[in-house]
Order: structure tokens, then C-alpha cells, then sequence
């Protein structure tokens, strides 16, 4: 009698050989399955049927429950068709429910560049891509559940109604629930959900983190001047400017009111507060109806910046200093965006015995970007840099000529960089 393993991982290793022939079998089995079909048959005409009805229901006003009551008996209808016509099992419609997903953004990468209506097809047909593809997902979910059982008689229960009723209802209600109805933009509950696990993300791989809070300038004196319904469409075009000037990973919310944030994830200060600044000059550029009315002839926008964890211990505080330096932008005068400046300012100074062009100061505070803080050249022939930080451990390297990565010659704390070198270890307190 064979010996009993003792836990299911030293059974599954002493089966390894069975599981990898099980394994080529299925594949095989399934590879066979899609060639048998013709790629312009009607399982393509079939799934192309379902993207539409999806699209429909990401592109349809009003509730959620009107949109899925109004969609639901077409998906069913095809869904039924393209399994039970096709005989397919529920691994290959999750095949096929993916292949849509994935051949969709393609087709939008294809795309690129081209316009319409004055936009980028990436940029107009982004956000219900998205939402498009987050039902495929989840149709692909109930399929992977076993929700849908194929029947003898009628094909679907009532159950298996319900299950798909349930998916399409769930993936929009949380579209819904996160969105702003206004704006577009994610609401302020989603906003502190995501940066809580950015901060976590940031702290975990030692990575930065930026916030950028807007807010319109004379915001009330413009509803006052030009009526609310004015008013509204300045918030969405000024959402829209944001959302086309953030990168994929980021993330656009309205904060509250007239406020609006986005959170940059691996993003330093400098980065952050270019960002910030195009999207000053891009709202102060733009025409709106009745600007000539405001304190400064146009629409305009204030904004502050703040990263951590060079400004911020948590993403309580971040929120805080990104808000104080909204203030100062405020009280400045309007119309500009101010970063956040720690406390502590820290000297760093390089000399060198040979000629040098350029010489950047690289560390955990800047994402380790070569191009964001440029050492200034003094007339002694050498480079320096003031740098404010929050009291904390970090450490740096000088980039010579672009080219060459060096530890500070005057730090004798060093620290391994994992890459066959080693970092220079800067200890602020305060």
C-alpha cells in the first residue's frame, strides 16, 4: 500500500507528471475546439451582437436597473445562441467573451491619433471601453462560477437569468456608485479608497506618490454672474481637460464642489507640479461663456501639490499638505500652482577634478528621475543643490554627464543598491 502523504501540496508534487499529461490533454482538447471554427462564422457574429448590447448599456442614461431591464433579454437571447448553437462549454465562452475584451482595445490602439469631433478616439471612447470590458469580465465570471447550466429542454433556467441579470446590474451599479454624475470623474469615496492603497503600494516598493488638488477661482462669483447651469458646464470641461491631461494610471476625482484631485502614482513633486501647471494653462486658455465677467477675465484655476513621503507621513497628511498649498496658492494671488516644501532644507554639494556639463542629484525622493533635479553649477567648479525634505532616512547618487552613477565622495554612510553599487544614505531630522 502506498505511503499516505502528509498535505495535499506533497500529494499534488508526487502526481507532478500526472498533472502536466492532464494538463497538455485539456489544451489540446480546447485548441482543437477553436480551430474547428470558422473565424467568420457565427460565434463572431454572435459575440459581436453581445459587445453592442454592452455598449448600449454603458451609453445608457438613467439607473442602472432601467439599463440592465432594458438590455437584459437580447444578452440572454445571444448568450443562449452562441453556447447552445456551438455546443461550447463554459471555458471556451470565457475564450470568446476574453477575445472580444482583448481584440477591442486593440482596434482602439489601432486608432491612435485618428479624431473625432476634435478628440482622439483613445481619449473620447476610453472610459466606456473600460466599463465595456469590466462586463465581458465579469459575463466571463458566471460562465467560471458555473452559474449558467445548460438544460435539455429550454436551454436556461430561471437561474441562469438572474446570474447574468446579477453580473450586468453589479458591474454598472459600481460604475455608478464610484462616478460623480456631473463630472464624469470618480467621487470623493472611491478617491480615498484608491489613495489608501496607493499610499500602501508606494510605502511597500518605496516608490512616490503625488497629489494635485485644483480648485476654480471665483467659482461662486461665476454661478452668480452666469447661473448654475453655466456653472455645471465649466466643472465638465474643465474635468474633461483633466482627464486628458492625467496619464492612464492615474487617478481623476472631484474632491468636492469646485474641487478636483488627481493621485500620480510613482510621480515626483516636479513631475506632479508640470502636470499641474498644464492644466492651469490649459483652463486659463480656454474660452467660457461669460469669463469676461470674472476678477480676472477668464476661468481660472489654483492648485496644490504634495508627494509622499518626502511631505507626508500618510495619506491623511498628504491630503493636508496638498490642501495647505492650495491655500497659499489662494492667498497668492489666484491663477498658480504651489508645491508643498517640507521644513528641513538640506544642502548637497559635488566637486569634481574633471570638467562637467551636467550633474544630477537622484534618490528616493524624485523616483530616481535624472531630469527632475538639476544640480545648480557654481563658480568654483562646483555643483549644489537645496533640497527640502521631511525628517527621515533616504538615499541618493550623483548622475555625471547623464552617464555615469556615483555615491556622494563626501557621505560616508553608504547602503548596497542591488544593482552592483552602492547609495549614499541621507539622514534629515528635525
Amino acid at each position: 500500500m502506498e505511503k499516505m502523504n502528509n498535505s495535499l501540496s506533497d500529494f499534488l508534487k508526487s502526481k507532478e507528471e500526472s498533472l502536466g499529461d492532464r494538463w497538455q490533454t485539456s489544451v489540446g482538447r480546447l485548441t482543437s475546439r477553436v480551430g474547428f471554427f470558422d473565424p467568420s462564422s457565427k460565434v463572431f457574429q454572435e459575440i459581436k451582437k453581445l459587445m453592442m448590447n454592452l455598449v448600449s448599456i454603458v451609453e445608457r442614461k438613467g439607473s442602472a436597473e432601467q439599463a440592465v431591464d432594458a438590455e437584459i433579454k437580447p444578452i440572454v437571447s445571444h448568450l443562449k445562441n452562441l453556447q447552445s448553437e456551438n455546443q461550447l462549454n463554459p471555458t471556451e465562452m470565457v475564450f470568446f467573451l476574453f477575445l472580444m475584451r482583448d481584440i477591442l482595445k486593440e482596434v482602439l490602439r489601432e486608432m491612435a491619433g485618428e479624431t473625432l469631433n476634435g478628440k482622439e478616439h483613445e481619449v473620447l471612447f476610453a472610459e466606456s471601453l473600460d466599463q465595456v470590458s469590466s462586463l465581458l469580465n465579469r459575463l466571463g465570471l458566471v460562465f467560471f462560477e458555473g452559474a449558467m447550466r445548460l438544460k435539455a429542454d429550454d436551454g436556461y433556467n430561471q437561474q441562469d437569468v438572474m446570474a447574468i441579470e446579477y453580473a450586468l446590474l453589479y458591474e454598472r451599479t459600481r460604475q455608478i456608485a464610484i462616478t460623480d454624475r456631473l463630472t464624469g470623474l470618480f467621487n470623493f469615496g472611491y478617491f480615498l479608497e484608491r489613495l489608501k492603497e496607493e499610499r500602501m503600494r508606494a510605502e511597500r516598493y518605496h516608490r512616490l506618490l503625488s497629489l494635485i488638488l485644483f480648485d476654480l477661482d471665483h467659482f461662486k462669483k461665476y454661478n452668480d454672474n452666469n447661473g448654475h447651469p453655466a456653472g455645471n458646464e465649466v466643472l465638465k470641461k474643465i474635468s474633461e481637460t483633466l482627464k486628458e491631461e492625467a496619464r492612464e494610471v492615474d487617478i481623476v476625482a472631484r474632491y468636492g464642489g469646485e474641487e478636483m484631485v488627481i493621485i500620480l502614482p510613482e510621480t515626483s513633486r516636479k513631475r506632479a507640479a508640470d502636470l499641474a501647471e498644464r492644466i492651469r494653462l490649459r483652463v486659463a486658455e480656454t474660452p467660457f461663456e461669460g469669463m469676461e465677467k470674472q476678477p480676472l477675465g477668464k476661468v481660472t484655476i489654483s492648485a496644490g501639490v504634495a508627494t509622499y513621503p518626502v511631505d507626508a507621513a500618510n495619506e491623511e497628511d498628504l491630503i493636508k499638505m496638498a490642501d495647505s498649498s492650495l491655500y497659499q496658492a489662494k492667498s497668492r494671488g489666484r491663477n498658480r500652482v504651489v508645491t508643498h516644501e517640507p521644513p528641513v532644507k538640506v544642502t548637497i554639494r559635488y566637486k569634481s577634478h574633471r570638467t562637467l556639463s551636467r550633474v544630477a542629484l537622484v534618490g528616493n525622493f524624485n523616483n530616481w528621475d535624472k531630469d527632475v533635479d538639476l544640480m545648480e553649477h557654481q563658480a568654483d567648479g562646483s555643483f549644489q543643490f537645496v533640497i527640502a525634505l521631511n525628517p527621515g532616512v533616504y538615499h541618493y547618487k550623483f548622475v555625471l554627464n547623464d552617464v555615469e552613477w556615483i555615491p556622494d565622495p563626501a557621505c560616508p554612510e553608504r547602503e548596497h543598491d542591488t544593482l552592483g553599487g552602492d547609495n549614499s544614505v541621507l539622514r534629515v531630522s528635525a
